[in-house]
């Protein structure tokens, strides 16, 4: 499969909604990825079946601020910065690129890296999903090295960090944003073939592009298309009462309160959100929890709202989806389970039957 400018639209909305009120809008990303593919064409799509065991793929997007991110035009440079990095230190060059995470920007910025360096994309990702830290990727899970990690600021500064492990990576990364303006290029985790089929999620930038195209339905249709593409529940659907957001270093923490309408008019729903929805919480049991993906969208427009744009009063339909069979473990759930995000609740158990891989 090829991903041309015509693809871009759908991808862009598949990562918006994959994202679970992270990852960053990914509105500027798809401008720079329309005119990087317009220029120097086509993006092929690599299937992680078809990997040699020997090919190089390196997992690249942006950590930091989605809000400076938002507002942030990347030169196009980045990639071709973070590949020379890493041959660098690793003594033979990038393959393929794969996205970090599938969601937001993140979705969309290696496939404008990829099309002007004429590199493949792998068709897979580390999360499934948008979480808020660097080592929660399935990598982890696959104990693929983290290093070298390289971070890059498209002003052509570029730093290396060798953590010793995925959470020394995200600890060191953080203090370096400062001083890279708040948000930065990153890679981390390069691997060889046979480490990627084992260690990553399969899939992913297809996924994306079939919820794109059910979000291009009908509106009439469009929620029932999103729910079948999803595999999704619907929680509730209702008004916000109200916005909570709590001081915190690096991460937009805090909550919000739905109360329901119609049908759902008795009840009362909150979400927990870390940079993304985290929890539903209803009548203090939780109806939904993270790693599974939790998507507010607009009831309106069925349009996906972040996290920073929750606002009182706003009409909003609230999806719960599984999350890739991959974080379906005891293991997983100590990377991004609800205790790694200092919840004490026990894990909710969607319907599975319906999940869309």
């Amino acid at each position: 499969m090829r991903l041309d400018a015509a693809d871009l639209p759908r991808l862009a909305l598949g990562t918006a909604l994959l994202g679970a009120g992270g990852g960053g809008d990914p509105a500027a990303a798809l401008l720079m990825a329309r005119m990087a593919l317009e220029q120097h064409g086509p993006v092929t799509l690599l299937d992680v079946a078809e990997l040699q065991a020997d090919t190089q793929v390196l997992p690249c997007g942006t950590i930091g601020s989605p809000t400076i991110a938002e507002e942030r035009m990347w030169n196009g440079d980045e990639g071709r910065k973070l590949c020379e990095a890493v041959a660098k230190v690793r003594g033979r060059r990038v393959d393929v690129l794969m996205p970090l995470q599938i969601a937001g920007a993140n979705g969309l910025l290696p496939v404008l890296w990829a099309s002007r360096l004429g590199l493949p994309l792998l068709d897979a990702d580390g999360t499934g999903r948008a979480f808020p830290q660097l080592h929660q990727q399935t990598m982890s899970l696959a104990d693929v090295a983290p290093s070298p990690v390289i971070l890059t600021d498209g002003r052509g500064n570029t730093l290396q960090l060798d953590p010793t492990d995925g959470a020394w990576a995200e600890h060191l990364a953080r203090g370096a944003l400062a001083g890279l303006g708040g948000v930065c290029a990153a890679a981390l985790c390069c691997m060889d073939g046979e480490q990627a089929r084992r260690a990553t999620i399969a899939g992913s930038i297809s996924r994306a592009l079939r919820l794109g195209e059910a979000m291009q339905t009908d509106i009439d249709e469009r929620l029932a298309a999103v729910r079948e593409a999803l595999g999704a529940t619907v929680l509730i659907e209702g008004r916000i009462q109200d916005v909570e957001y709590r001081p915190s270093a690096g991460f937009a923490r805090g909550a919000a309160t739905i109360v329901g309408g119609g049908e759902d008019a008795e009840r009362r729903m909150r979400l927990e959100f870390q940079s993304e929805f985290l929890l539903a919480l209803e009548e203090g049991s939780a109806r939904a929890t993270v790693p599974d993906l939790i998507c507010v969208l607009s009831s309106d427009a069925l349009a996906p709202i972040g996290v920073e744009q929750l606002r009182h009063g706003q009409q909003v339909t609230v999806l719960a989806s599984p999350s890739p069979r991959e974080w379906q473990s005891d293991a997983g759930a100590q990377i991004v389970g609800p205790a790694a995000f200092g919840y004490e609740v026990s894990p909710a158990s969607l319907p599975q039957a319906t999940r869309d891989d």
